[in-house]
């Protein structure tokens, strides 16, 4: 009988974090138990926050999805190794700068600990890298965020973009994702 109680108080449990996950969004829940192989494994995560150079054929995805005019006229171009090397020694800018726009003015903390997508646009006769940031890779797909760019909605401090200029060595219009 006691075991009984315990199953059912121990289901109610978990239908209860199934609903609060539902409420907050939370996608996927997966439960699964830790083979013994895993349990003596170094702990480490499999990735870690990482940065890529998006080539230049995502410059029109980022058109797509970035601009408020669809006609305006984007190129891509060719940032050097020192251009790089600028943006990530500058990283810690971010984390002083406040989102640009509506909403609370949330702050990107450790810029460092999230996986950067670069890409190096021209719009209006200037030349930029745009920053596209999130927490964590897309679930079976830990190798897609090197080629294409991700594009997500809603998310809140998980997912951010930002502006970087090679020339001045700042950055500029920090937007936060939302929350659904």
């Amino acid at each position: 009988m006691r075991a009984r109680k315990l199953a059912i108080a121990g289901s109610t449990v978990f239908i209860a974090l199934l609903f609060i996950a539902g409420m907050l969004g939370v996608r996927l829940l997966c439960v699964a138990p830790i083979s013994a192989k895993d349990q003596s494994a170094d702990r480490t995560p499999i990735s870690k926050p990482d940065h890529v150079l998006l080539p230049g054929s995502e410059t029109a995805i980022y058109a797509k999805y970035y601009l408020a005019d669809p006609k305006a006229v984007v190129q891509s171009w060719q940032p050097s190794g020192d251009d790089l090397r600028g943006l990530e020694a500058n990283l810690p800018q971010i984390s002083s700068m406040k989102e640009n726009g509506r909403g609370p003015a949330w702050r990107i903390e450790n810029p460092t600990q999230y996986f950067r997508q670069y890409l190096a646009i021209v719009q209006s006769g200037k030349r930029q890298i745009f920053v596209n940031a999130f927490c964590r890779a897309t679930e079976g797909d830990s190798e897609g965020w090197h080629h294409n760019l991700q594009i997500v909605y809603d998310g809140g401090t998980c997912y951010w973009q930002v502006f970087y200029d090679p020339l001045t060595q700042k950055f500029s219009n920090l937007m936060i994702n939302g929350v659904a």
